[in-house]
């Protein structure tokens, strides 16, 4: 992950003193066209590549390059250090990362979506059931992902919004009693989990300039940390603001349904942290599967089904006007942080966030 902020960063920068500084900060515009005029010239070599090539690590700095990157450190947070390229050594997490992509080898594709099942052979087709009967908004899925997946402060890659909908009713002989009469509640308080959509026919995979984001055969939609320029495009694409910019890894993010877990015959966490089951995981195409039989017995929803974009999550008993854009709800957990503000960039000392509109996630 580490290796973005490498790849780009100035030449001979050395991230010490201030140059350190300079280090941390957002690769700039002109990187960015950089990074994509390089990759233009193999971008039809993308189609079916999993990862990219093998990267080298950075060699251990010298002891006074050392004691000035730990004065540095020592003013940051614990995670702001991972932005220093100089403290990034071979520690196996950039092989880690190039292998859960997709540790199985699965044909990939970016674009002519309708080929998975006919001529790209899906042997699973991944999908999410929420029944939000169950959801007790306890947040647990949310803190099981945060820690699963190592995502950073300020941002998520699935979330439960609370909210309250409805309003009080003048009512003479209404419980509730106030100098200016009577009223009765009509309040209703609901739980909304979200997460990426995993699309069958995704915006996000469309948009990208450098074919980062992919779609695998059994229907996951993946982000190659290495290819993404975090340009932002697939985070202004998604309609359901499941993307958002990873302040650490200084590329786009969202939720991969545990796919590291999945291709080790593993649920996804935000699935086995539930007490109440109210996430339910499964193959569609295995017709004995719980999300199969769900889909087969329940009524079940999908969010902005209008737009096309073919949903895999979906939702058992959900209260439209929860997720209703016109209607107005009070969140009473904004738990999410808006990436368009300053607060993370408060929390790291300098780490500007990019101009694109963030993502709850």
């Amino acid at each position: 992950m580490i290796a973005k902020a490498r790849r780009d960063r100035r030449a001979g920068a050395d991230a010490v003193g201030t140059d350190a500084k300079a280090t941390v900060s957002r690769r700039g515009f002109l990187g960015a066209l950089a990074a994509i005029a390089a990759l233009a010239g193999t971008a039809g070599g993308f189609v079916g590549r999993t990862a990219s090539a093998a990267i080298k690590p950075v060699a251990r700095p010298s002891a006074a390059q050392m004691k000035r990157l730990l004065a540095y450190y020592r003013t940051r947070p614990r995670w702001a250090s991972w932005l220093v390229p100089e403290l990034n050594v071979d520690d196996g997490w950039q092989r880690w990362m190039r292998t859960i992509l997709n540790s199985k080898n699965l044909p990939i594709t970016h674009d002519d979506f309708s080929r998975l099942g006919t001529t790209i052979t899906q042997t699973h087709h991944w999908s999410m059931v929420i029944d939000e009967r169950r959801c007790i908004g306890c947040q647990a899925c949310v803190v099981a992902c945060k820690d699963e997946n190592n995502v950073p402060v300020g941002v998520y890659r699935t979330w439960v919004d609370v909210v309250e909908t409805g309003t009080m009713v003048p009512d003479p002989s209404g419980p509730i009693v106030t100098d200016v009469g009577n009223y009765r509640s009509e309040v209703k308080r609901s739980s909304m989990p979200l997460i990426c959509n995993h699309c069958d026919h995704p915006p996000c995979v469309d948009v990208c300039p450098v074919k980062a984001t992919f779609k695998r055969a059994d229907g996951i939609v993946m982000i190659d940390y290495d290819l993404c320029i975090g340009c932002g495009y697939c985070v202004q694409a998604c309609p359901y603001n499941a993307r958002f910019f990873n302040p650490v890894q200084q590329t786009a993010d969202k939720c991969t349904f545990c796919a590291h877990r999945l291709d080790r015959g593993l649920l996804p966490a935000c699935v086995t942290s539930c007490p109440t089951h109210a996430r339910v995981f499964g193959d569609k195409n295995d017709p004995t599967s719980e999300v199969s039989v769900l889909l087969a017995t329940q009524a079940t929803t999908v969010l902005k089904e209008d737009l096309g974009t073919d949903p895999q999550v979906f939702y058992i008993n959900r209260e439209q006007e929860v997720y209703d854009e016109n209607s107005t709800v009070n969140t009473v957990y904004p738990y999410t942080a808006n990436l368009n503000s300053t607060d993370y960039a408060t929390l790291s000392g300098d780490a500007p966030l990019p101009g694109a509109t963030g993502g709850q996630g």
